[in-house]
């Protein structure tokens, strides 16, 4: 699914609820509307559109009464600067009939329940550190490319001769694109925009590539490596 459509429908609060509500346990429709204290009819609309966001799925028990339960497990990641604004959605897939034992290659057999869930314990704590500390590396990360782009910004208005150029810059250092993305994007004409996009190849700032047969402007490969 579009992630930028799965964050709309992850917008209405009720929704948000449910998801919430149902990454407890299963429920039928008739706890969900007394949980929430919404009439069954809105819930079952909004039932209806998260099963087709494909993050519910709903089944039959013995009594032929429908549950629901999450379907899926994904991760929807927003992220908002003042160079960027992005929406990516991640499955998070695993095949359970090749998953190692949860401890380790050690196995449960002939433990006392006790100890294998202390142990189950032990390693559901060192995955939550591990989370908490790959969040960090991301804030620091999402920190510096800020920081950085401040600096490119500085550069790129001492290197350009026009505001064209200034925009054309600061386009390509998020991506590589075509031209007809660059003149969608500044609603300018085409030979305005591949005048510049010429004239700062000459100059040794950008290049172009071919892919599926479409030329892909970009910032020049200098061939520094990281510090």
């Amino acid at each position: 699914m579009d992630p930028a459509k799965l964050l709309d429908i992850l917008g209405n609060e009720n929704r948000r609820k449910i998801i919430q509500l149902l990454a407890s346990r299963p429920c039928y429709v008739s706890e969900i509307s007394n949980r929430l204290g919404v009439g069954p009819k809105a819930i079952i609309s909004h039932l209806g559109l998260l099963e087709q966001a494909g993050l519910i799925e709903c089944s039959v028990d013995e009594q032929r009464r429908k549950y629901f339960n999450i379907a899926n497990n994904m991760r929807l990641e927003v992220s908002v600067s003042p160079y960027a604004y992005t929406v990516t959605l991640h499955d998070v897939t695993f095949d359970r009939e090749k998953e190692e034992d949860p401890v380790g290659k050690e196995t449960h057999l002939g433990e006392e329940p006790s100890t294998f869930f202390l142990k189950l314990s032990s390693k559901l704590k060192g995955l939550k550190t591990r989370q908490e500390e790959l969040a960090q590396m991301q804030q620091q990360l999402q920190a510096e490319y800020t920081e950085v782009m401040d600096h490119c910004l500085d550069s790129i208005e001492e290197i350009a001769r026009t505001p064209v150029e200034c925009e054309l810059l600061f386009e390509l250092l998020k991506n590589e694109t075509t031209l007809a993305t660059l003149c969608y994007n500044l609603r300018l004409h085409p030979s305005i925009v591949n005048a510049n996009l010429i004239d700062l190849t000459k100059r040794g700032f950008i290049e172009y590539g071919i892919k599926n047969n479409q030329y892909y402007w970009k910032i020049r490969e200098t061939g520094v490596e990281n510090e």
